[in-house]
């Protein structure tokens, strides 16, 4: 195993290479952190190691704020593993990303992300003790996934009550954006609360068969930005609000579970001078992090809902006037 250090700022990240298992893997930690890293393992194709350490770094800054901003005792922490664009042997690359996890020692802890499922997390734990997300601890504490969504249900709700003066999900129009395990549990949260949906995704049919199921719409994935609604939902991968999509919006605020929705920080503010209200992603989509440190901390799934359930709150500070502005923190 070949392993290289790199740092940027105050993130720190180890490249590890096994040429003989086609193997690599990029893990992003906040340096000198006080506590250990919580965070996913995203499995994904990558076209350089370029890209996949920016989109490491990217993520594990990303995880930082959302673990400061949600009061846990965990730094920020993101690996990927750069899937094989011929044939790989999956057991073995999850057994080497396992041993790459063991060797930091408790610097970081790895979970389930895109790509990665957790009946992975559960093969990987023969190979590494700082691991959560397995087969076993799902269904001893309920679904990451199902935490995430709910907390993004109630990060919209308040949204909702403070820019459009509603407190019915049943009067309103949502746009997600990807229908994997997250956008297709929020789509389900909104159905049953009455709201109308508008739905999108990369693979072909998908949209079309949730939308049957939950009663909605299907578009297009470059349709979504055009929807005339209420909230657009980006609920699959980052950097979707940028300088292209900025001007198609059409929606009132936007508020959803992908992380680095921004392509710049910047586009916040021109999402503001379109009078488009925008939801940091990382207060919205803690509900899964929220559920994995409780799980982490030994405390119990109702204790994990009710911290879940202060994204209200922490959603209503972030937007108020009263701060510097609505997207600092």
């Amino acid at each position: 195993m070949v392993v290289r250090e790199i740092l940027t700022g105050y993130i720190k990240t180890y490249i590890f290479c096994d040429p003989d298992s086609n193997f690599c893997a990029i893990i992003s930690l906040e340096a000198n952190a006080k506590y250990p890293a919580l965070g996913g393992c995203r499995l994904a194709y990558y076209p350089s190691i370029e890209a996949a350490i920016l989109e490491a770094e990217c993520l594990c800054r990303a995880m930082g704020h959302k673990a400061a901003a949600s009061g846990l005792p965990y730094s920020g922490g993101k690996a990927v593993i750069i899937k094989p664009m011929d044939s790989w042997d999956r057991s073995l690359i999850l057994q080497r990303f396992g041993e790459c996890v063991e060797s930091l020692q408790g610097r970081y802890i790895t979970t389930i992300d895109s790509g990665t499922s957790p009946e992975d997390m559960s093969y990987i734990s023969r190979f590494t003790q700082f691991i959560t997300g397995t087969i076993e601890s799902e269904r001893s504490f309920g679904s990451t996934s199902q935490a995430t969504a709910l907390g993004v249900f109630i990060g919209i709700k308040a949204a909702a009550r403070y820019r459009l003066h509603t407190d019915s999900v049943s009067t309103l129009h949502v746009a997600i954006q990807g229908l994997g395990e997250v956008g297709y549990r929020l789509a389900t949260l909104l159905a049953k609360a009455g709201a109308a949906l508008t739905l999108c995704d990369a693979k072909a049919g998908l949209a079309l068969h949730y939308a049957q199921e939950l009663g909605g719409k299907a578009v297009e994935p470059d349709e979504i930005y055009k929807v005339d609604c209420d909230i657009f939902s980006p609920c699959a991968l980052g950097q979707v609000i940028n300088a292209r999509t900025v001007p198609m919006i059409k929606a009132k605020i936007v508020a959803g579970a992908a992380n680095e929705q921004l392509m710049d920080p910047g586009y916040a503010d021109l999402l503001k001078l379109r009078d488009i209200l925008y939801v940091p992603d990382y207060l919205i989509n803690a509900g899964g992090l929220i559920h994995l440190a409780y799980q982490m901390q030994g405390k119990c799934q109702a204790d994990s809902e009710l911290e879940i359930a202060k994204i209200d709150q922490r959603v209503l500070a972030s937007i108020s006037p009263n701060r510097l502005g609505p997207y600092s923190f």
